[in-house]
């Protein structure tokens, strides 16, 4: 018994990502192709070693005599034995035993990824998609990657039954770049936002010509803010690929219209990852809209519109295009609109510098559309934002001195400031705010009178501020405690395991089923941030047959206990029939078309999903669902207790009285309607913002995401004036639900990485 218990965790360790609890003991993993092996679609590039990336179970008898130690010396043998368990290759490219470059394929020898040598522990990473087209460029720490795994194995001090052979410990071993590339898996979503180098991604629009309206500062300012802000950041980075990693979009005059700001944010929402910076700087007009019902409020004037009169708070404009018969005012770009997209950028930290005046209101209308109107909903996003703004009128030239500067004055007092370091607005630290006094004491030395003329706005400071004031103002003896993962799920009653069943369904065999783009690569995102960042045994299963969901559903009910949770997320299209079933429908890979099925035998009916969930005996289970018509999961709804703000005073009191509690919960990205898909390339509305929410790692709610904060920010993300996003997410219970439950997750550390 105790040879079989050493070989399965054996097998278990031999990953160092996830492992399958329901498809038998496998493991993941890279063999070593022997040169005269290689197929001929890889041996034209003339690769120094080709790996094998080996997913499946223990090797049978016959493939260990293909073999000698990790190397395989009969391919075609070995594939016809091994089936569907090779995933793909990985070419790596020497010179003097040197690694400079490795490319990555899929089975069918495409390539997926290319990575390229920059020393001192980085990559630079290329990525492609099916087509070919290049889809992403990033430089990668592998470095810092390569430590985190926790457990790190080398497959070489394994035979091929995945058994360990010798007695040299592997956590003892140099992990370089060598060692890297035989790991089965590079880099996924989750390191992808986290051990990428920081990236800039600018959005710089300066506009001068407002037909009758004219600046003179607005389009040099925007380009000095561009140069600047580039110079500083590869200052800061000291690798040789640091422009790569600045991408600016200057918009000046004629090409700073409404749609190419709009396609700009669009790209920048695409591309930028959690751990990069954005800055959006307007240098141009804005004023208050007043006649207009529905775009009434500050609107950034774009270069599609004249500006033929204003006051201070208000102004009059026209279509700059005649022959433009729509109302001006929808060539605007309105606050409101400005933070549907923005909502929607992942990047981490955020810079926003605007001179655009005259309104005196803009300052406090700009924070608070940032911050969406809600403390609460930015609390729990956590985004690092910074916010440069004028106290009043934006003025369109500055005196220092006896001398006057054909400048805008943040522009001049920012870059002419002495000793400072930009980027420092970002820390956490006293640098944060000694940066901020250097930019105030450039403006004093000019003209003491201009001390006011702007402020510095930290939002997480201004958070903090206001939570202390509002959470410890019954008990201050609480504040500053730490508690670790460990305690919170023992207080919760969640110290079992956290499970995950996470669904990505694209392609399908039934007429009328189109393909999504982005339901697999939404799910695979959700799929790497609950297992690297909460500790989920995830299953991902990708465009499987109703039958395996099912098996996998029953089988999460025969080996979870009560101290467990599941979590199930689904992506991919929902069907609804009201006329004689009145009920909504997962639609699978097998599902045949409607008129094939008419009373959807080969679908998953929302109400059999129900009763299966139901009688799982975890006490806390979650459903995700991002599909359409998910919003009628439950159709007895029932009355849930409103969320509960969780705060540095009474987190552990939470999560006693929930540890009593069993949950049954649902989230939907729509209601009745069809939910969207988003752009191809892209996550969906619903799976972004979520993904926000699970990064944010409940780093400014003590430790915790529940399933209430989530439900908040898809709320209010929703409201927005043009409903770009298209969600009108639903939360629920169903079956035996506490109405005062909430799901709750639990980070590996609070606000910190495993």
């Amino acid at each position: 018994m105790k040879k079989v218990i050493s070989l399965l965790a054996s097998l278990i360790l031999i990953s160092s990502y996830s492992v399958s609890a329901f498809e038998g003991v496998w493991f993941k993993t890279t063999y070593v192709l022997s040169s005269n092996q290689y197929p001929s679609a890889l041996k034209k590039f003339k690769p120094s070693k080709v790996y094998v990336l080996y997913a499946g179970g223990m090797l049978s008898k016959d493939q260990e005599n293909l073999m000698k130690s990790d190397t395989i010396l009969n391919f075609e043998k070995f594939l016809k034995l091994s089936g569907t368990s090779i995933d793909g290759y990985r070419l790596i490219f020497e010179t003097k035993n040197n690694i400079d470059s490795a490319w990555q394929t899929d089975i069918i020898y495409r390539i997926t990824d290319r990575f390229v040598n920059l020393g001192n522990g980085l990559l630079e990473i290329f990525t492609f998609d099916t087509t070919g087209s290049f889809n992403d460029q990033f430089v990668f720490n592998y470095e810092a990657k390569s430590n985190s795994i926790s457990r790190p194995l080398n497959v070489e001090n394994y035979n091929t039954r995945g058994v360990k052979v010798g007695e040299n410990s592997i956590e003892s071993e140099i992990r370089d770049l060598a060692w890297f590339l035989r790991q089965y898996e590079v880099y996924n979503s989750h390191d992808r936002n986290y051990y990428a180098v920081k990236a800039v991604w600018m959005l710089s629009v300066g506009i001068d010509d407002y037909g009758n309206e004219k600046y003179v500062t607005c389009k040099t300012d925007a380009a000095s803010f561009g140069d600047y802000f580039r110079q500083q950041f590869e200052n800061n980075q000291g690798i040789a690929k640091s422009e790569s990693l600045f991408h600016e979009f200057r918009l000046l005059d004629k090409e700073a219209t409404k749609e190419n700001i709009l396609k700009a944010l669009e790209e920048i929402k695409r591309r930028s990852r959690y751990n990069d910076y954005f800055i959006f700087m307007f240098s141009g007009c804005s004023n208050v809209i007043k006649d207009d019902p529905q775009f009434s409020g500050t609107q950034f004037f774009t270069y599609d519109v004249s500006v033929n009169r204003q006051t201070s708070d208000s102004a009059e404009i026209s279509n700059r295009n005649q022959s433009d018969k729509k109302e001006p005012y929808k060539n605007c770009i309105s606050l409101k609109l400005l933070q549907e997209y923005i909502q929607q950028i992942p990047a981490n930290n955020q810079l926003f510098i605007s001179e655009a005046g005259p309104s005196e209101k803009f300052k406090s209308e700009f924070i608070q559309m940032l911050m969406q109107n809600s403390s609460e909903i930015a609390s729990i996003l956590n985004k690092n934002r910074v916010i440069i703004v004028p106290n009043g009128f934006g003025m369109d030239g500055v005196r220092c001195g006896s001398q006057s500067y054909r400048k805008g004055p943040l522009n001049f007092f920012i870059t002419s400031s002495e000793g400072v370091n930009i980027y420092d607005l970002f820390k956490d630290n006293d640098a944060a705010e000694k940066t901020a006094f250097l930019l105030k004491a450039n403006a004093y030395s000019c003209d003491p009178e201009q001390l006011g003329y702007f402020d510095v706005f930290f939002e997480r400071k201004f958070l903090a501020e206001y939570n202390q004031l509002l959470n410890n103002s019954a008990t201050g003896k609480t504040r500053g405690i730490e508690i670790n993962q460990t305690e919170l799920k023992e207080k919760a009653k969640l110290d079992g395991k956290a499970y995950a069943l996470v669904v990505g369904t694209g392609n399908y065999n039934g007429k009328g089923w189109d393909p999504l783009p982005n339901a697999i690569n939404d799910a695979i995102a959700v799929k790497d941030e609950l297992q690297e960042g909460y500790g989920f045994e995830v299953r991902m299963m990708e465009d499987k047959p109703m039958d395996s969901i099912y098996n996998a559903i029953r089988e999460y009910y025969q080996i979870l206990q009560p101290n467990d949770q599941l979590l199930i997320y689904f992506a991919g299209h929902g069907d609804m029939e009201t006329e004689f079933m009145d009920d909504g429908f997962i639609v699978c890979a097998d599902s045949k078309a409607r008129n094939e099925d008419p009373i959807r035998n080969s679908y998953i009916p929302y109400t059999k999903l129900q009763l299966m969930l139901n009688k799982i005996p975890a006490r806390q289970v979650l459903v995700m669902l991002d599909v359409c018509h998910g919003g009628v999961f439950n159709k007895d709804r029932k009355r849930n207790a409103p969320a509960e703000t969780i705060s540095n005073r009474n987190v552990l009191q939470f999560l006693a009285d929930q540890s009593g509690y069993k949950c049954r919960k649902f989230l939907s990205s729509v209601g009745t309607e069809p939910a969207f898909d988003g752009k191809p390339g892209e996550h969906s509305p619903f799976a972004n913002l979520l993904l926000q929410v699970l990064r944010s790692r409940g780093r400014n709610t003590n430790g915790i995401v529940t399933l209430s904060q989530v439900f908040s920010v898809l709320q209010i993300a929703s409201m927005n004036e043009n409903a770009k996003l298209k969600i009108t997410p639903e939360k629920d219970g169903f079956g035996d639900d506490n109405p005062e439950s909430d799901f709750i997750l639990i980070p590996f550390q609070q606000g910190t990485e495993k």
